[in-house]
C-alpha cells in the first residue's frame, strides 16, 4: 500500500453523477474527490461505469445529472478541448498516436493543443515555436524518452508507445491526470518502469487510475473506489478496501 500523503483540498470532484444511454443507467449518483499528490484508484468488474466516469470527468460524454467541480467550478457539459485548457489530461485504453510522426512530433502537437498563441502565430510552422518543442522535450524527459524524440512512434514497443501518450498529456500542462488502464498489454519489465513513472507524477498531480492489475493497484493507490453496476459499492484506504467482505465477495474473488 502506497503511503497515504498528505491531504488536500480536492481539485476535481465528482458529485451524484448519473449518466443513462436509453434505459440503461451506466454511471449512478457517483461521487469522487480527487486531490493533489494523490493517486486515487477506481476499480471493478468489467461493465462498473468505469470508463464512462473518466469519460464525464474529461467532457467525453455530457452527464445526465450531477456535478462535475473543478477549483469548486461546475464544468460539467465542458467540450474535451475545454477540460484540457482547464488542466485535465487523461489517456485512452488504446493508444492514440500519429504513428507515422515522430515521438517528439506527437508530442509537440499536443503541446501546441493547448498553447496560448494567437490566430496568425498558428499559421507559422510548429516547429519554430521554441516554447512547444521545450514542453515536448520536458515532457519525455520526464518520462524516459528523450533519447526516442527522433524515431518514429509506430516503431516504438507497445510500453513506449504509452509512455509517449503519458508524454503528450504532460505536454498540456495537467493539474488532473485521469489514467484510463495504462498497464493495458504491457509486460512486467515495462509495468515495473510504468510504476515508478506513476508514483513520481502523483507527487504533483492529482491522479485518477483504472486499472484491472490489483498487485499494481494496491502497490501504487492512496485511496480506492470500488464501483458495481455503475454505483459505489466503497471506497477508502487500500487495505481498508481489500478487507472490505462486500468489496471481496463482488470483486476481489471473495479473499483478500
Amino acid at each position: 500500500m502506497a503511503e497515504l500523503r498528505v491531504a488536500s483540498a480536492p481539485l476535481l470532484e465528482a458529485k451524484g453523477l448519473v449518466r443513462n444511454f436509453g434505459g440503461l443507467a451506466a454511471v449512478r449518483d457517483v461521487s469522487l474527490s480527487l486531490r493533489p499528490g494523490t493517486l486515487h484508484a477506481v476499480i471493478g468488474p468489467n461493465g462498473a461505469g468505469k470508463s464512462t466516469l473518466v469519460n464525464l470527468l474529461s467532457g467525453h460524454l455530457v452527464p445526465t445529472s450531477g456535478k462535475i467541480l473543478f477549483e469548486g467550478r461546475d464544468v460539467a457539459g465542458e467540450p474535451p478541448w475545454r477540460m484540457t485548457q482547464l488542466g485535465i489530461g487523461r489517456s485512452f485504453q488504446r493508444t492514440n498516436l500519429l504513428t507515422s510522426l515522430t515521438v517528439l512530433e506527437n508530442v509537440r502537437l499536443a503541446a501546441q493543443a493547448v498553447s496560448a498563441v494567437s490566430g496568425l502565430r498558428m499559421l507559422r510552422p510548429a516547429s519554430r515555436e521554441k516554447q512547444l518543442i521545450v514542453a515536448a522535450f520536458e515532457a519525455l524527459e520526464r518520462v524516459g524518452l528523450a533519447g526516442a524524440a527522433h524515431r518514429q512512434s509506430g516503431l516504438l514497443s507497445h510500453g513506449e508507445q504509452r509512455q509517449l501518450e503519458i508524454a503528450m498529456t504532460l505536454a498540456t500542462r495537467p493539474r488532473v491526470l485521469l489514467l484510463d488502464e495504462p498497464l493495458a498489454g504491457m509486460g512486467p519489465e515495462e509495468s515495473e518502469r510504468f510504476t515508478h513513472l506513476l508514483k513520481d507524477l502523483a507527487h504533483e498531480h492529482a491522479v485518477l487510475l483504472i486499472e484491472h492489475d490489483m498487485d499494481f493497484v494496491f502497490a501504487v493507490a492512496d485511496w480506492m473506489t470500488v464501483m458495481v453496476d455503475g454505483t459505489v459499492l466503497a471506497e477508502g484506504h487500500p487495505a481498508d478496501v481489500r478487507a472490505n467482505p462486500e468489496v471481496q465477495r463482488a470483486y476481489l474473488g471473495g479473499h483478500a
